[in-house]
C-alpha cells in the first residue's frame, strides 16, 4: 500500500495561543485555592511553636513540583512530537489529568513507602533525629532529580526515592545500632524491589507486542515512520495519542503523585 500523504497542520493562531495560557493560568489558579483551602484545615490542629512542620511540608511540596516536571516529558513527548497537539495545550491537558489523579488516588503507594520508613522514624516523627531522616531524603530526592533532569539522564523518581529510603534506614540503624527498629523493613524492601526491577521488562514485552499486532493489522507504512513536514497523524491516530497521554497523565498522578506523602505525612 503506497504511503499517506497527511494533510500539513495550520500552525496554531495568536489567538489559540491565548486562548490556551488563558486556559492554563485559570487551571493554575483553581489548584492553588483548593491547596491552599485544604493546607489551610489540615493545618489548624498543628500546635507547635516550632516552623519545621512547616518547612517539611514546603520540602515534600518542592519535591512534587520537581518529580512533576521531571516526568512529564514521558506523558507529553509522543503528542507533541506528532503534532498531535500544541505543546502548551498538551501540557495543560496532562497537568490537569495529573491533578484529577491525584485527587481520587487510594493512597496505597504512599502506605507502602510509609513502611520501608524505619519504624523509630515513624514513631518519632515529631522529633529532631525524625525530622533529619525526613529531610535528607527528600532534599536528597530533589538533588538528584534536578541533576538528572539539568543533563538529561534518564531516570526513574520511584527507584529514587525507594534507594534514599533505605539508604535513610540503614545510616539510621548504624548510627543508633541493630535494635530491631531502627533498621529497614527488608522483607518489604524486597516486594516492592521486586515490582520495580520486573515492571520494566513487562511494558517492554508488552509495548513491543502490541507493536507487532498494530503492524499486522494494520499496514499504513506512514504511520511507522517519523513524521514530516510538521504533518500530523490522521484524525483518528491523534485521539488515539491524545487518549494515551491523558491515561499516562492520570496514571501518573494517581500513583507517583502519592509518592511524596509517605515520608511527609
Amino acid at each position: 500500500m503506497p504511503d499517506i500523504a497527511f494533510p500539513q497542520q495550520a500552525a496554531p493562531t495568536e489567538r489559540a495561543l491565548r486562548m490556551s495560557f488563558a486556559a492554563f493560568v485559570l487551571i493554575l489558579l483553581v489548584g492553588l485555592g483548593y491547596v491552599a483551602i485544604h493546607l489551610a484545615a489540615d493545618l489548624e490542629p498543628v500546635k507547635q511553636s516550632s516552623a519545621l512542620p512547616y518547612i517539611l511540608l514546603g520540602i515534600a511540596l518542592g519535591f512534587e513540583f520537581v518529580n512533576g516536571f521531571h516526568d512529564t516529558a514521558n506523558a507529553v513527548a509522543s503528542v507533541i512530537y506528532t503534532h498531535s497537539l500544541t505543546p502548551n495545550l498538551t501540557v495543560v491537558w496532562s497537568g490537569a489529568w495529573n491533578f484529577l489523579g491525584v485527587l481520587v488516588s487510594s493512597g496505597a503507594v504512599a502506605f507502602g513507602i510509609l513502611q520501608l520508613l524505619p519504624v523509630e522514624l515513624i514513631l518519632q516523627v515529631g522529633s529532631s533525629a525524625g525530622f533529619a531522616m525526613v529531610f535528607a531524603l527528600l532534599i536528597a530526592a530533589i538533588i538528584w532529580n534536578l541533576a538528572t533532569w539539568w543533563f538529561g539522564l534518564p531516570s526513574s523518581s520511584s527507584h529514587t526515592l525507594i534507594g534514599l529510603v533505605i539508604g535513610v534506614g540503614l545510616m539510621n540503624q548504624l548510627m543508633r545500632g541493630p535494635n530491631g527498629t531502627s533498621g529497614v523493613d527488608w522483607s518489604q524492601a524486597a516486594g516492592v524491589g521486586k515490582s520495580l526491577l520486573f515492571s520494566p521488562f513487562v511494558g517492554f514485552l508488552l509495548a513491543g507486542l502490541l507493536l507487532l499486532i498494530l503492524k499486522a493489522v494494520v499496514r499504513v507504512p506512514a504511520l511507522y515512520k517519523e513524521p514530516k513536514n510538521n504533518r500530523p497523524p490522521p484524525f483518528w491516530i491523534r485521539a488515539l495519542l491524545i487518549l494515551t497521554c491523558t491515561g499516562v497523565s492520570f496514571a501518573h498522578g494517581s500513583n507517583d503523585g502519592q509518592k511524596g506523602m509517605g515520608p511527609s505525612c
